[in-house]
């Protein structure tokens, strides 16, 4: 190995080190007061991250969260904030406080989402809005104010969430399907308008053993769960860890990957 080769290799350890450092990182994962936004925040706040919760209606759930997380760890690394992530005013003022109480913010987690499902002839004005609302213009509205508080940094993420049926569609969701493949297509957007400094990628996860996807595809009957899992060539549900161990790659391990989408689905659907 010439000199040329050792300092190239002293660089790289050097970035990677350097991308790896979870001190005083500052994360916002929005939705976050059940099911995979409070898996992820829980990941998260335990591992040292200053954490945002977010919430819009479910105050009492995202207090519980809030409560059980400062049992195990101090609430410094903790903030509780309401917001619609659909207004723009709202996430304002959820931005403002985020910059007040921990001086900036690294990570963009954009897990807020909606469903209002309904056969394509019977979907409303309204029933469309509201989802697209929720999950398309909501990422657009907080990546955005995101980006602009980040400023000329390094290092920064956007994670967004899509799903499965932003790629195949499925029955009674046109409005929910149609929010997620907007959302894929955004992803690619932003990372190439952001980039280098803030990397922006997809998680779509399949199956994973949330009250919503047991109650959406009715897992609860013995028949109807074996019937879902031929599905999954892994041969289980997900789990929320499942998520959050894919969200932390991301985030500390991949160093070259931008504008992707990272299934996160026991192989359902190999795209």
């Amino acid at each position: 190995m010439d000199e040329n080769e050792d300092i190239i290799q002293i660089i790289s350890i050097n970035y990677f080190m350097n991308t790896n450092l979870k001190k005083n990182k500052v994360v916002l994962i929005t939705g976050s007061s059940r099911g995979i936004g409070a898996s992820l925040a829980n990941y998260f706040a335990t591992n040292k991250y200053y954490t945002v919760i977010n919430y819009s209606k479910s105050k009492d759930e995202a207090v519980k969260l809030y409560k059980n997380i400062s049992k195990i760890i101090d609430k410094k690394y903790l903030l509780l904030c309401k917001a619609d992530v659909s207004k723009r005013n709202d996430v304002k003022k959820m931005f403002k406080k985020i910059i007040n109480v921990f001086g900036k913010l690294d990570i963009l987690i954009n897990n807020a989402g909606l469903n209002i499902d309904k056969p394509f002839l019977k979907l409303t004005d309204d029933d469309w809005q509201k989802v697209l609302q929720i999950n398309l213009t909501g990422t657009f509205i907080c990546s955005q104010e995101f980006a602009l508080h980040f400023g000329k940094r390094r290092n920064g993420h956007i994670i967004n969430f899509s799903a499965p049926t932003g790629i195949t569609g499925r029955k009674n969701g046109a409005n929910y399907c149609s929010s997620k493949s907007g959302v894929l297509t955004l992803t690619k957007c932003l990372a190439q308008e952001l980039s280098p400094g803030i990397i922006v990628n997809c998680i779509v996860p399949g199956h994973i053993a949330t009250e919503e996807v047991i109650s959406r595809y009715k897992l609860s009957n013995k028949k109807t769960f074996s019937q879902e899992i031929q599905k999954i060539p892994m041969g289980r549900l997900g789990r929320t860890n499942d998520v959050c161990n894919l969200v932390d790659y991301i985030i500390n391990k991949s160093t070259f990957s931008t504008g992707h989408k990272y299934f996160v689905d026991g192989g359902m659907l190999m795209d």
